[in-house]
């Protein structure tokens, strides 16, 4: 039995799929709050000046855009690509090794990708220079002693004799430089540190063992959770057709079929990262440029729409 409308009445609904014209897997934006268009025209009119009541003798509408706005709740990798006019990019489960990071005492650290909670991780201090006779050293440099480390805090030149390097976290004098001891180069889970969900923060028990106002370089290595990686504002901006496979919720459901032929995304004017008690949501908006592969007697070169 064909499909009827039962009223004019009009509530939307559906999903918008989004086929890049460049190429590539079409997606969905997901749950579409919200999507209103505006065209906007410049007009001019011919006054008649012939009568006291004045009005139109004729007038000139120039389509000058067509563009819409749209709020979008699912906060996924292609959405907020989209917005930032960025790249996503899909990593797999990876080992990284000796991955560079700054430490301080109590300061947290995020890790370059997010770690699996399930995998160990190993921190180590960066301690690979070794100790030269008569060298000019600037504070924070680092020498490594057998399987401890030690840190410039007073810069100078260092003496003709290797100095007797302590184990107490004191420090020694060498020439007109002052080494302290770091202690163990392999640092500690839950002594010298504690994990994070984003990767690790320094407890502040360390203050005796690291210079409180110094930064103490760190190699972490740690297996990186499969993730999404998105990089912001490196895009000129994709084009893509749009497909609205609308509902119509006062009329049984009826389908209803959109299709904008080619549209450019603008960047978001708005996005809720952090704070607040409602869902964040993404604010879209874009322009619908006309499709001039489209040729055909009364055929649009912007959207095309099928209803019941």
């Amino acid at each position: 039995m064909s499909r009827v409308s039962t009223s004019r009445g009009y509530k939307g609904r559906g999903r918008f799929t989004l086929r890049p014209l460049s190429g590539g897997r079409p997606f969905e934006l997901g749950n579409v709050v919200e999507l209103s268009e505006s065209i906007e025209v410049d007009r001019t009119g011919r006054q008649n000046y012939q009568d006291a009541a004045g009005g139109e003798l004729d007038v000139e509408e120039t389509v000058t855009s067509f563009t819409f706005e749209a709020t979008v709740d699912d906060i996924s990798p292609q959405n907020i690509a989209l917005a930032f006019r960025g790249s996503s990019v899909q990593l797999p489960s990876a080992s990284i090794v000796d991955e560079g990071q700054d430490a301080w005492v109590g300061h947290r650290i995020a890790f370059r990708y997010l770690p699996d909670p399930d995998e160990s991780i190993t921190v180590a201090i960066d301690a690979g220079d070794t100790w030269a006779s008569e060298a000019v050293v600037a504070v924070g440099d680092i020498h490594l002693d057998t399987t401890r480390a030690y840190m410039v805090t007073v810069a100078g030149t260092t003496g003709v004799s290797e100095p007797t390097w302590p184990t107490d976290l004191s420090t020694v004098s060498d020439g007109t430089a002052t080494w302290k001891d770091l202690g163990p180069v392999s640092l500690v889970l839950d002594t010298d540190f504690e994990r994070t969900p984003h990767g690790l923060r320094m407890l502040t028990g360390t203050a005796d063992r690291f210079h409180e106002d110094l930064a103490i370089p760190l190699t972490v290595s740690y297996t990186r959770n499969p993730q999404y990686l998105i990089q912001a504002l490196v895009d000129a901006g994709d084009q893509f057709e749009i497909v609205w496979h609308g509902l119509n919720a006062v009329d049984g459901g009826n389908p209803i079929t959109s299709r904008y032929f080619r549209v450019k995304f603008s960047p978001t004017s708005g996005f809720g990262r952090h704070g607040g008690d409602d869902f964040s949501s993404l604010a879209l908006s874009g322009t619908v440029l006309a499709d001039e592969t489209r040729e055909g007697s009364g055929l649009s070169k912007y959207l095309e729409t099928a209803m019941i």
